[in-house]
């Protein structure tokens, strides 16, 4: 069997590099998300409801009562407008709004 020859690297310098990585590059797409949500429906809003997916440019949203469902219905279109703007590079057209369990 043949040895490598050359520069080995401990895991620990490997896991250094990698999270130095991914710090530079800011939060991940989830948080953005989550973080432009809050943004755009309010601090209220965020207590009851948390976006949980993106497909197909449709952001989905759980709330979890029929009244916080009703109230973020009235306010979709600005808060749409809102996440457009903070979130361009999804390119999200639509929010869907249902019911769910946001814990």
């Amino acid at each position: 069997m043949k040895r490598r020859t050359g520069h080995t690297e401990d895991i620990k310098g490997i896991l250094r590099k990698i999270v130095k990585k991914i710090e530079e590059q800011g939060p991940g797409k989830k948080e953005k998300i989550s973080q432009a949500w809050q943004k755009a429906a309010g601090e209220k809003a965020i207590l009851h409801s948390r976006p949980v997916s993106l497909t197909r440019k449709v952001l989905t949203v759980e709330v979890d009562s029929s009244t916080w469902l009703y109230s973020l219905s009235l306010k979709k279109r600005s808060i749409l407008k809102n996440i457009k703007k903070d979130l361009e590079q999804y390119k999200i057209e639509d929010i869907r709004l249902k019911m769910g369990d946001i814990t």
